[in-house]
């Protein structure tokens, strides 16, 4: 373009205020620097943190995140996946309420999905489009954690699981039971140190005293959320963390360092696998599925190793 006319047409964009109709190129071009991401709980730490981290990177790459809260119900869920592929967006990372997700809510879509809580590899011949399973080892996470227990000298250790039927709550109480030594022939519901409840503050506050009366002197929780209402009524109860009771926590955030006391957590490597996210999302011939590394991090709720209990 001749400089003359560009400063027209600058000076005509300044005058008009005109701004591209992102959606008309779409229709023009085939092509959106829109993504579509839709999760349970945005209230829930983690996922907040694992939505701003995605924010963050698909930002830098030139792509703008439409965010959507589910609420924890199916049908709502439904409808805003529905509403996605309307909108016509780049690519879908949905971590859904279900698992393992309803599939074939997305088998038109041309655009590729990520599948944020697989349960194993989505495998759909007939997609329109590239589907990424993101695929988490809970059971070994919650294995390891318990194992940690273990080692600083619990030996009464129980375990708050999340919502019965709920496939990542029932591998946590798979590892937890496997760390104590069973040989996968027994149900976690049937033992007498394992709870459910939702993954809220609200469901380890409410499960605090039962834990207390069974004498427990460790306690896994599945979330992050469970552990620090278990925390707030254990202390409020008069008992001591860690001196009387241990606890450590799946999915831990940030946040972990600043409650009182700090939080012992497994945590995701986020941003490890935001990268690996980003790269199956936008690139093809990438692989399909997605292993995050996990580590944990001692905090002031459990022992520490040097120093376990007698």
């Amino acid at each position: 373009m001749a400089s003359k006319t560009r400063e027209r047409v600058l000076a005509a964009i300044e005058k008009t205020g005109y701004r591209p109709n992102n959606a008309a190129r779409t229709l023009l071009t085939g092509k959106s620097s829109t993504l579509g991401m839709v999760i349970p709980d945005l209230t829930n730490p983690f996922l907040s943190h694992m939505v701003q981290c995605i924010e963050d990177k698909f930002f830098e790459l030139g792509y703008s995140l439409l965010i959507a809260d589910s609420h924890d119900d199916l049908a709502r869920e439904k409808r805003i996946i529905e509403t996605m592929i309307s909108q016509q967006v780049a690519g879908l990372i949905w971590y859904s309420v279900d698992q393992p997700s309803p599939v074939e809510l997305v088998k038109d879509m041309r655009q590729p999905v990520a599948f944020m809580n697989a349960c194993y590899p989505v495998k759909m011949l007939d997609a329109a489009g590239k589907r990424i399973s993101v695929l988490e080892d809970e059971c070994g996470a919650a294995a390891e954690l318990t194992s940690e227990l273990i080692e600083r000298g619990c030996t009464t250790i129980g375990h708050l699981g999340g919502p019965k039927g709920r496939i990542n709550s029932a591998e946590r109480s798979r590892g937890w039971l496997q760390a104590l030594g069973d040989d996968g022939s027994r149900n976690p519901d049937s033992h007498p140190l394992h709870l459910t409840a939702p993954y809220t503050h609200e469901g380890g506050w409410d499960a605090a005293e039962e834990f207390l009366r069974l004498g427990c002197d460790g306690i896994v929780a599945s979330n992050e959320m469970q552990a620090v209402g278990l925390m707030a009524h254990i202390a409020a109860l008069g008992h001591r963390i860690p001196e009387d009771v241990s606890i450590v926590a799946m999915h831990g955030t940030p946040h972990a360092a600043f409650y009182v006391p700090s939080l012992s957590a497994m945590h995701i490597d986020i941003e490890g696998l935001v990268n690996k996210l980003s790269i199956s999302l936008l690139k093809k011939d990438t692989p399909d599925t997605i292993v995050p590394s996990l580590y944990f991090v001692e905090r002031a709720s459990c022992f520490s190793r040097d120093i376990s209990k007698c």
